[in-house]
């Protein structure tokens, strides 16, 4: 596009500036010819006009004799007189033969080239009664036309000196001006070839620093989409090596297992225990089918709000859990400075007995204490869930709400989690348009908040 523009422009220059020239000498030579014509005729007239008259005076004096030694002798003088001046005069005397042609004869001017030499030829016979004469008039112009050429040679010098100027000047404002544009090309090339974080540096206000900044946010854009797009696929692709991992072990365990009752020979005892450890396999592979089957609900739910009673809710939170507390005996308290929460009932219920129940399971027996609390901050409801259990990692805090993840696969695994409470309570929680938390320390506790949003 640069090249285009700079010969585009650069001819358009040279056409309009050579046709400027060609005119300005075209008129300029045509000016000075018409003077120098002009003023030839002119001065052959004069000349005309005085030898008419010094004739006529030496006719008149020497009416008895043969003038024409005398006329001689006057051409003569002229001659060297005009000769000064680049001027040659001849006098022809002609026979009449039509006296009415002559008479009426008009003078005849011509441009000659001679030898590289430029004369103005003039020619016409004298007044009357002298027609039988003919003045040739030649005007040697060699000296105007030399220095007319010379000035169409520094006027086309002149054009060429500015047409360099031009190629040099244009050259640079170009490049000044594609400049910004051949960094935006090759930033987008860089950004094309997988180079996101690419961005384009410009000062200014003009149209192309403005261009230049929405190139930037477009790019931040494309960045922003690319990471997350790799995001979601990494986690695509962990939960199905942690789902294939998850149904790997009761698959096995199933089979295994009915292949020894199939197989071997077994008393009742042994089919009956053979059998309940297929049941809690099957029993665990549909937990995580309600699992899933959960989270894919509720990734395009819509709620049904009401309004809630906190304290009636963390009573019944209490009340579920009752048992398992009391098998552990693990201490459970709750309090609250608000009384109403804006959601779906069953789905709060949900995400509490998740939180609770990890809480539980985070928690050691006879000295576990979990705290429920709700608190309002202006138009934010936050219900925190506080454990004194063993923690979490902070490395693993950010992706304990991912499916199937789970901090200590070994003993989750064994108190029958498959690692999907966690993103079950996140998903419930971006229904509502809350932001699900997680505070921990290692053997000191975690603090899980989900911060509910009022209007």
């Amino acid at each position: 596009m640069r090249s285009k523009t700079f010969l585009a422009t650069f001819l358009l220059f040279l056409i309009i500036l050579f046709s400027s020239l060609s005119v300005v000498s075209a008129y300029m030579t045509s000016n000075q010819m018409n003077m120098l014509k002009e003023k030839s005729v002119a001065e052959y007239q004069m000349m005309i006009i005085s030898l008419t008259k010094d004739i006529a005076i030496l006719t008149e004096r020497e009416k008895s004799k043969d003038y024409t030694k005398d006329v001689n002798a006057l051409i003569n003088n002229y001659a060297k007189y005009y000769e000064k001046h680049n001027i040659t005069i001849a006098l022809n005397k002609l026979e009449l033969t039509e006296p009415e042609k002559v008479a009426t004869k008009n003078i005849e001017v011509s441009f000659i080239n001679r030898e590289r030499e430029y004369y103005i030829f003039i020619t016409g016979a004298l007044s009357e009664p002298f027609q039988n004469y003919q003045l040739d008039y030649h005007y040697n112009v060699t000296k105007s036309i030399m220095d007319m050429k010379n000035i169409q040679h520094i006027l086309l010098f002149v054009g060429i000196v500015f047409s360099v100027i031009t190629v040099l000047a244009l050259h640079f404002i170009l490049s000044g001006i594609f400049k910004p544009l051949n960094i935006v090309a090759k930033t987008s090339k860089k950004i094309a070839d997988g180079h996101y974080s690419e961005r384009i540096y410009i000062k200014g206000k003009h149209e192309v620093a403005a261009m230049a900044a929405g190139f930037n946010r477009m790019a931040e854009q494309i960045e922003n989409q690319i990471c997350l797009l790799e995001k979601e696929s990494a986690q695509k692709q962990q939960f199905v090596d942690n789902f294939a991992h998850e149904i790997r072990t009761p698959l096995t365990s199933i089979y295994g297992y009915a292949e020894y009752l199939q197989k071997a020979a077994l008393n009742e005892e042994e089919i009956i225990e053979s059998a309940q450890f297929i049941i809690e396999e099957a029993s665990h592979m549909k937990k995580i089918s309600n699992s899933l089957l959960e989270l894919a609900t509720l990734r395009h739910y819509k709620l049904i709000e009401n309004k809630i009673s906190i304290p009636q809710l963390f009573e019944y939170i209490k009340h579920t859990m009752q048992n398992v507390l009391n098998e552990r005996k693990i201490q459970f308290n709750y309090s609250s400075d608000t009384d109403i929460l804006e959601g779906q009932e069953d789905l709060i219920k949900s995400l509490l007995l998740n939180l609770c129940t990890n809480a539980v399971k985070a928690c050691p027996s006879n000295n576990g204490i979990i705290h429920l609390k709700a608190d309002r901050l202006r138009d934010k409801v936050i219900i925190s869930v506080t454990d004194n259990g063993c923690g979490i990692p902070e490395e693993n805090i950010s992706k304990v709400t991912e499916a199937f993840y789970r901090v200590d696969k070994a003993r989750s695994r064994e108190q029958g989690g498959a690692g999907l409470g966690l993103a079950i309570c996140q998903q419930i929680a971006a229904v509502h348009g809350a932001k699900l938390t997680v505070e921990s320390s290692i053997n000191i506790g975690t603090i899980i908040k989900v911060t509910f949003t009022t209007s």
